[in-house]
């Protein structure tokens, strides 16, 4: 890819433009490290003039996934101009003129933060500019998606070096072409006036990304003291060589919920020691559900978690032999003096909040 400096046609100051369709390439995902900017001029609805500049990015660092994208290494803008060399030449020629780029919100953040570096007097001296872009434009002529690849192959718009500056912006400006034309218009102006969801914005006015904070400076996320990570049951193994296949909760599905007055791990462990089954949920091969402490709602009203919900669904059914217990028939269960067929009883003012 040819990425060298050049200049199509000289253009004056003066000379009337309708308006500039320009690109930025950059060295890093940072707005200001751009490395190259191309200009397309159009009056007439036709481009008359086009450039392609180099630019030196801070310290010529370059990031390998940029350097694939566009073709340009570091050596080819050792000796480049910075930004606001190159900037300080092209802002006569683009003086009072509207600019156009696609996803613009990109191009006119490279402008502000390359600018932004030098100090806000340069913001406010060399940002002075109203743009619009041309996804927007394009919103109801091109279907689909809308990037610059997408819109020029939907227009019959030539790109044969995506990703060069010069080339990106000569595809731009004929994509604002073909929507004025298209829409009957005899310039942008009236292009503008006749399509109501265009915004003319200002770049001096475009909030900045917020650079991210190196690790060491970042928040660490806030845990509630109350949480405990899940417990995953296959991880809780019996301590014990054998089972008594004749205890109560042998072989048997247990779910939890609820707070308990020990560790619920504790008390998963224990009954594994007796050959129980842990289940993280209650269907209707659970055979116990052990209901814990349940916090009271507002007003002081009892509440009821899921699992106990739909335990109590599934006992509505009458096709289940699912038993709810207190944590003190669990500890009783657990010592084998509670017998496997203790019935559900529903606990009074059992609603949920």
């Amino acid at each position: 890819m040819d990425v060298r400096d050049k200049q199509s046609l000289p253009l004056s100051a003066n000379q009337h433009v309708d308006f500039v369709a320009i690109d930025f390439e950059t060295a890093t995902s940072d707005p200001n490290s751009a490395c190259a900017v191309g200009l397309a001029f159009v009056v007439g609805l036709r481009v008359v003039a086009t450039t392609h500049h180099l630019i030196q990015p801070p310290g010529n660092r370059y990031d390998q996934g940029n350097i694939h994208v566009h073709g340009i290494y570091p050596e080819d803008t050792e000796h480049a101009p910075d930004f606001l060399t190159v900037w300080q030449e092209l802002h006569p020629l683009l003086a009072g003129k509207a600019l156009i780029a696609h996803n613009a919100r990109f191009d006119m953040s490279v402008i502000k933060a390359s600018l932004a570096a030098y100090g806000d007097p340069y913001v406010r001296q060399y940002a002075d500019f109203k743009y619009i872009d041309s996804i927007a434009m394009a919103r109801d002529l091109v279907p689909g998606r809308k990037n610059l690849a997408a819109c020029a192959q939907a227009l019959a718009i030539p790109l044969t070096h995506h990703h060069n500056a010069e080339c990106d912006a000569v595809a731009c400006a004929q994509i604002a072409i073909a929507c004025i034309q298209a829409n009957h218009c005899l310039n942008l102006g009236e292009f503008c006036f006749s399509q109501p969801h265009i915004r003319i914005q200002e770049v001096a006015d475009l909030a900045l990304p917020v650079a991210p904070q190196p690790p060491s400076q970042r928040r660490k996320p806030r845990v509630s003291p109350a949480y405990r990570p899940p417990i995953r049951p296959k991880e809780i193994r019996p301590q014990v060589s054998f089972f008594d296949p004749k205890h109560p909760l042998y072989q048997k599905a247990v779910v939890f919920t609820g707070e308990l007055s020990i560790d619920r791990r504790e008390a998963m462990q224990r009954a594994v020691n007796v050959g129980a089954v842990i289940k993280t949920a209650v269907s209707r091969k659970t055979d116990f559900l052990v209901v814990g402490r349940q916090y009271d709602g507002p007003g002081g009203t009892a509440t009821v978690s899921n699992k106990e919900e739909k335990a109590r669904a599934i006992l509505a059914e009458g096709k289940s032999n699912l038993c709810l217990l207190t944590e003190a028939e669990f500890f009783r269960l657990l010592q084998g003096s509670l017998h496997h067929t203790l019935p559900a009883e529903p606990r009074a003012a059992a609603t949920k909040p």
